[in-house]
């Protein structure tokens, strides 16, 4: 009753209204009389004339904004809010009818703009303190900063100072160390050749030893000999001049029975320095095989001292001959010991002569790593232009072997100060194929540091002819020495230079090891140098061993970069692997930043690839969910593709609502691209749906996108849409809004009166 008595106070709608001040009107009636108050108690709270707010609500005159907004206030604030579709659409209803009144529509329009010109001001002053804020608290940070730059330059300043002054002290201890070393190699040289005099010192002692004995001997013979008894050393005198080699053995066997040793061998000895060679040889198999070997070896080293190098050969000739090997043996030896450089050059080139090769080869590599560095480089000048290039090149295999790296890098110094390059390269070649991996780098390292160069990189190129294990080392030694780029020249070089087989080893063994970025890299490196015929066979071998070519495909295309990328997909495409080329591109596309994606794909279609071709984006679109294309939607757009991009959503368009507001969502999660990009992508998907679909579908999706939070999106597709389809899909999207809200009864129902009321 109390309703409709407000009612009978509300002046009746005006006759002869516009259409659009009559709708209006009736709209802003039935929101004023949701309040429950009358015109004159309302116009009392906002200070107006009732008369005023009565031709408002008949539609005599259109009311400003303000007013319309103060009823919507009031009821929010009774707890009976409007929808904000409804106040949407009474304010284009407000605008509708102010342009029935030319002037009231400007100056609502100033009106309008006036108060965004204010929101804008205020957003700018709110923003202008913030600014100010940040540039003050920036200013001050960076005064701070500076602080603490200068502090860190003075302390720089003062540890660059003591590190000068330790840098100096331990450059004094490091000359100091280095000239200590210098004279004691020179002692060690002297002391050498000491030894060497002394240990001749000793044998000739020896001997004289072994002759005194003997005297003394003779002489207690001659003390306890009866009359006419022959003395025992005039027997071994006469039988060293006279006896033969059975008879010299026989007496040797009766003195070693009686426990005269020193006898027996001294007796040897004066035989061996005596006696021409050939007898020399005879006694000593003699004594080989009657056991008396002992004596024979005790005579040697006396034989080697008496004895001209000449001889020496000849003995050993004779020795060889006879299958004395130990003897042998002990005679190269000794001539190692205590010949001088000279002599040993003097007997390898007699036993090359002699035609013991393998016993000239012994001796002078031995030679060579025993004997003191400034020994080596004379002996092998005097075997220079002798013919024995071969025996050299043999014998300097010891020297790669048994020499430290820091005398085999000393020893190449001198070579090529004596200009022996053959022999000096006969050396690297030895030590890179026969030395281990951390050797061969060591050594590689040492040359460069003392400016050989080139020798260094030959040392890099022998060793790298060795098994995929050495190499694999090799690699592992370079790491550890920091020489990140040598080892990825080694292991790129193994690629192009071996067979197939031994890069799938390789790739697999580095992966295995867990050096999976250098697996990666090896891998796209291969796939770029590998002939045609051969990748087939490559990825086979590698599908056969853990892990697999498809894991070692997909961790390549996560860290390579977009140029090969792409020359990887483009050539396994030209060679009918399209599944391994699926694999890499789906990777760089999904897995990588849209940026390194773009030119990646920017680089597959200058190169022709079917994977930028309308065909495979097709069937892209239609066989996965279309949130999953996010990331190449991202990438062609980024790139320029529009062709493309747009033959991809066109395929797109024809999918779901849900699915295209899903898609729209990852968009928007997806890292990588700035927020135009995905703008751009985002209204380029509303252009092509709204082109390609009909009204109903595009009513659901504005309604989804609305729902899901995506207005801007949603603002895009209805600006599309109306541009494409006209009123037609605005009144299809407004009647689907409003079709479950409540209408304002109509004026008849307002203005009936109840038939019990006088």
């Amino acid at each position: 009753m109390e309703r409709t008595a407000q009612t009978a106070r509300l002046s009746p709608l005006k006759e002869g209204l516009p259409p659009e001040k009559r709708v209006f009107a009736e709209d802003l009636r039935g929101v004023f009389l949701a309040l429950g108050v009358s015109v004159r108690r309302y116009a009392a709270r906002r200070h107006m004339d009732p008369s005023t707010v009565t031709r408002y609500l008949g539609g005599e005159r259109v009311p400003p904004w303000d007013f319309v907004a103060g009823v919507l206030a009031d009821l929010r604030e009774a707890d009976s809010p409007v929808t904000f579709e409804a106040e949407t659409g009474l304010r284009s209803l407000h605008r509708e009818a102010l342009k029935c009144h030319r002037s009231d529509s400007e100056k609502q329009t100033l009106q309008d703009r006036l108060a965004e010109a204010d929101e804008e001001t205020r957003r700018i002053r709110t923003r202008q303190r913030a600014l100010e804020e940040a540039l003050m608290d920036r200013t001050q940070r960076l005064a701070e900063a500076h602080g603490r730059c200068r502090q860190l330059q003075v302390d720089l300043e003062g540890q660059r100072i003591a590190r000068r002054s330790d840098l100096q002290l331990w450059q004094g201890e490091f000359d100091e160390l280095e000239n200590e070393c210098r004279d004691l190699e020179q002692q060690v040289g002297y002391l050498r050749e000491a030894l060497a005099v002394a240990r001749a010192e000793l044998i000739a002692a020896e001997e004289q030893c072994h002759h005194l004995e003997a005297q003394l001997e003779q002489a207690q013979d001659l003390e306890t000999a009866p009359v006419g008894r022959i003395s025992l050393m005039a027997v071994l005198e006469e039988t060293d001049r006279s006896a033969s080699v059975a008879e010299l053995i026989t007496v040797v066997a009766d003195l070693e029975s009686r426990t005269q040793r020193a006898m027996a061998s001294e007796l040897v000895a004066s035989v061996s320095r005596s006696r021409e060679v050939q007898e020399v040889a005879v006694l000593l198999a003699g004594l080989q095989n009657a056991g008396l070997h002992a004596h024979a070896e005790a005579a040697l080293p006396a034989l080697v001292m008496t004895r001209s190098v000449e001889e020496t050969c000849a003995l050993i000739v004779n020795l060889y001959h006879a299958g004395l090997d130990e003897h042998l043996v002990q005679l190269l030896r000794a001539s190692v010991q205590l010949h001088t450089p000279r002599d040993i050059a003097v007997l390898v080139r007699s036993l090359h002569a002699s035609g013991l090769r393998e016993q000239a080869v012994t001796l002078l590599g031995a030679a060579c790593a025993t004997r003191p560095l400034p020994d080596v480089v004379p002996m092998l000048t005097w075997l220079a232009g002798t013919g024995l290039d071969g025996t050299v090149a043999s014998a300097i295999d010891a020297v790669a072997v048994e020499r430290t790296v820091h005398d085999i890098v000393t020893l190449s110094c001198s070579l090529t100060e004596a200009g022996m390059h053959p022999v000096k390269s006969a050396l690297h070649t030895a030590a890179a194929t026969r030395r281990s991996a951390y050797d061969v780098a060591a050594l590689a390292e040492a040359l460069s540091r003392a400016g050989l160069h080139r020798d260094a990189e030959s040392v890099f190129s022998a060793t790298q002819n060795q098994t995929i294990e050495h190499l694999l080392a090799l690699v592992s030694a370079l790491q550890a020495m920091d020489k990140h780029h040598v080892a990825t020249a080694v292991v790129n070089h193994a690629i192009v230079s071996r067979p197939t087989a031994d890069t799938q080893v390789l790739i697999t063994d580095m992966h295995a090891m867990g050096r999976h970025q250098q697996a990666s890299e090896a891998l796209i490196t291969a796939l770029q140098s590998a002939p045609p015929a051969d990748l087939s066979q490559l990825l086979d071998g590698l599908d056969r061993a853990h892990p697999g070519a498809t894991v070692l495909l997909e961790r390549a295309a996560r860290t390579a970069g977009y140029k090969e990328a792409a020359a990887v997909v483009a050539g396994l495409e030209r060679n009918g692997l399209a599944e391994h080329a699926r694999t890499v591109f789906t990777c760089t596309v999904r897995g990588r930043p849209t940026g390194h994606a773009a030119w990646f794909l920017i680089h597959l279609n200058q190169a022709g690839s079917a994977f930028t071709g309308s065909p495979f984006l097709v069937a892209q679109a239609q066989s996965g969910p279309p949130a999953g294309m996010a990331p190449l939607l991202l990438a062609l757009g980024a790139a320029g593709l529009h062709e493309e991009l747009t033959c991809l959503l066109q395929s797109l368009a024809y999918r779901d609502a849900e699915e295209i507001v899903l898609l729209l969502k990852q968009l928007e999660r997806l890292g990588g691209a700035t927020g135009a990009e995905r703008e751009a992508v985002g209204n380029h998907i509303m252009t092509t749906t709204a082109a390609a679909r009909e009204v109903p579908y595009q009513v659901v999706l504005v309604l989804a996108l609305e729902a899901a939070g995506l207005s801007g999106n949603a603002a895009a597709l209805v600006s599309a849409a109306t541009a494409s389809k006209g009123r037609s899909f605005t009144d299809a999207l407004r009647k689907e809004r409003f079709k479950h809200h409540q209408r304002v009864f109509s004026r008849a129902f307002w203005q009936r009166t109840d038939p019990h009321v006088e």
